[in-house]
């Protein structure tokens, strides 16, 4: 879940929880209002992915809290490569141009790490295959 509040401008909290939010009335003047709600199959390895993504930005690991926007928070959780369905966007965010470029520009830059990490791998394995056959 990521949410924003009034009490905390320039903030974003990002939690877990085991269920979904109730659809309990809240006052927008003072409770926290929900940006982005997904489900994941592993909820930890989501929670530890969104805070790699976001970790330059900490201001309390305890609770959450990130000095970013909700479009910055959402894409980092959007754009992770773990299976999840989203299940609420907050209508603001819905369809926003940036949202939709920032998320594609995180995936693009995960899809590169990944290819550099197997060249890497690759290379490693050529080098142990040389090595053993011409006896280096």
């Amino acid at each position: 879940i990521i949410e924003t509040s009034p009490a905390q401008p320039g903030l974003v909290r990002i939690r877990k929880a085991e269920a979904p939010p109730g659809e309990a009335k809240l006052d927008p003047q003072t409770d926290p209002q929900i940006r982005y709600v997904a489900r994941f199959n592993d909820l930890s390895a989501a929670q530890m992915h969104v805070h790699n993504e976001l970790r330059h930005s900490l201001v309390d690991a305890e609770t959450g809290l990130y000095r970013n926007d909700p479009v910055t928070a959402v894409a980092a959780a959007q754009s992770i490569a773990l299976r999840h369905r989203q299940i609420y966007l907050d209508p603001e965010l819905e369809g926003n141009a940036s949202l939709n470029e920032a998320i594609e520009t995180r995936r693009w830059h995960h899809q590169l790490a990944d290819r550099i990490w197997q060249a890497v791998g690759v290379l490693a394995v050529a080098f142990l295959l040389i090595k053993i056959l011409f006896g280096f």
